[in-house]
């Protein structure tokens, strides 16, 4: 897997369930680790049939971004192309 610019390399998610998406979906999630330097970066990769949608999070500071808010971006997004 190739990091998206300014950020390091991604690892796994650990807090994403995999039963998060509706069927015929697969979203694979990262999460950029500690740590993070000037901004965390989360993203995944939503996947329906022959239609890949990104989902970037960034944020500025020391906090990171918010697990919630992305995982629920992650989950409509799936929604919609599922």
């Amino acid at each position: 897997m190739i990091p998206l610019a300014g950020t390091a390399e991604p690892s796994f998610d650990e807090e994403w369930s995999a039963a998060d998406g509706p069927e015929y979906t697969t979203a694979h999630v990262y999460s950029e680790p500690e740590p993070y330097g000037a901004e965390q970066v989360r993203h995944a990769y939503v996947l329906a049939g022959d239609t890949v949608a990104l989902v970037v999070h960034g944020r500025k500071g020391a906090a990171g971004t918010e697990t919630v808010p992305f995982h629920q971006t992650v989950v409509l997004q799936n929604q919609l192309l599922g």
